[in-house]
């Protein structure tokens, strides 16, 4: 983006340091903060706001609060872009990966978390009445297509069971170290080499 934009500034901002120290970008700058407790920035701030990736970050209830304040920091006439996945199952039930989207949906699901809240994010916006939908778009790839970038899809998805083994186990039957091997084994080979999809929906939209 800063190259296609070289004249912004950039900032980003987490709960924890999430930046590539490899990376020298003169127009960036990294704030801490927690979008529930309210982040660093006064109203109005930025032309552009996104943010991505908060399935299982966020509660339910969390939503809300979340869009009102990313919606805060936006200029009025400012865009903001909302991506999420949208974890579908595979028409094959007893592959890895099934396994492990029905158990992490059961976890999230018991700590109030929806795996599936990208479907609900255009009604929450909508119920703030300060924002207008300009696009909606879902875009997804088959991870046996064997290109450099189902690749780098396939390391993500593994790493991200590996965060999480540890919590969904239990409901996978999985005991010990030498099952948490095998599994991940087996997971890397479906997305790898069976019909598997990932999908991410994407949804834009322009503050009032």
């Amino acid at each position: 983006m800063t190259q296609d934009y070289p004249n912004c500034t950039y900032h980003g901002c987490d709960i924890v340091d999430v930046t590539n120290k490899n990376l020298k970008i003169d127009q960036f700058t990294f704030n801490f903060g927690n979008v529930i407790q309210g982040l660093p920035y006064e109203d109005n701030t930025f032309d552009f706001v996104q943010m991505r990736l908060f399935t299982a970050a966020l509660r339910k209830e969390e939503w809300p609060i979340a869009l009102k304040e990313i919606i805060r920091l936006t200029k009025p006439g400012g865009m903001i872009q909302l991506m999420e996945p949208d974890f579908r199952l595979s028409e094959d039930d007893s592959s890895a990966y099934n396994k492990f989207i029905k158990a992490l949906d059961s976890v999230c699901t018991s700590k109030g978390q929806d795996l599936h809240i990208t479907y609900q994010l255009e009604k929450l916006l909508l119920e703030t009445n300060l924002i207008k939908v300009t696009e909606q778009d879902t875009r997804h790839c088959n991870l046996n297509s064997n290109t450099a970038t189902t690749k780098k899809f396939a390391w993500d998805f593994v790493e991200l069971a590996k965060g999480t083994i540890s919590g969904i186990k239990p409901l996978m039957g999985i005991n010990s170290e030498e099952d948490i091997s095998k599994f991940l084994n087996e997971l890397k080979h479906c997305l790898i080499h069976t019909d598997i999809h990932l999908y991410v929906n994407r949804i834009s939209v322009q503050k009032l």
